[in-house]
């Protein structure tokens, strides 16, 4: 299986963490010329190649962009033109019975998703985020580091959960929502929205 990640970010690193058993391994990046990650180097191909020259020698590819809206753009670009999506679970993460995780998507090494919990397409639950039975996360969310979510909780598409983030039972979260680091959600929250604190409060949009 000839493997591409597109992006030479931070993210991407974890993902080559996933992927490193591979045999061969292409990396993306419209700028840079290498990636090194421990004592080995990779070339970095152009971008652009990707879509053209590359297309026909990639079985499998995953975006290792964090960025919700940057990651949603590549990934419709790429279905468009019929690339075949990986999806990868970090050996050390754990999947309950009944739970499905979609094409694209990537869960890292200490994630936990109980029973029937499903997560949508090209979406990242990252290293030890907790989600219980019955959730749903949809297509291009972004579950940070350390986040718990409690059962029969429904996360909206581009939702940026952020790290160490709480959300109870029950909660409805809409689409584009921004949940700022350490917010304990207690209550649903309408689409487009910014939140934070303890308990969780509507607020301005930015970084907290």
């Amino acid at each position: 299986m000839t493997f591409a990640i597109l992006g030479t970010g931070g993210h991407s690193k974890s993902i080559f963490d996933i992927v490193k058993s591979k045999k061969k391994i292409y990396f993306f990046d419209k700028k840079k010329k290498f990636f090194k990650i421990d004592k080995k180097k990779f070339l970095v191909k152009d971008e652009k190649l990707l879509y053209n020259t590359y297309k026909n020698k990639i079985s499998g590819i995953i975006i290792g962009i964090g960025d919700n809206y940057i990651r949603k753009n590549k990934f419709n670009l790429l279905k468009k033109i019929k690339f075949k999506f990986a999806t990868l679970k970090h050996p050390k993460s754990y999947f309950a019975y009944g739970s499905k995780i979609g094409e694209g998507s990537v869960a890292m090494a200490g994630s936990f998703i109980n029973t029937d919990t499903i997560i949508g397409k090209n979406c990242i639950i990252n290293s030890n985020a907790s989600i219980d039975h019955d959730c749903e996360i949809k297509d291009h969310s972004h579950i940070c580091p350390g986040v718990i979510i409690a059962g029969n909780v429904k996360i909206g598409k581009s939702c940026w959960i952020g790290l160490g983030a709480k959300i109870i039972q029950n909660c409805k979260i809409g689409n584009n929502v921004f949940i700022a680091a350490g917010a304990v959600v207690t209550k649903n929250i309408k689409s487009n929205s910014f939140v934070k604190g303890i308990p969780a409060k509507y607020a301005k949009k930015k970084l907290a």
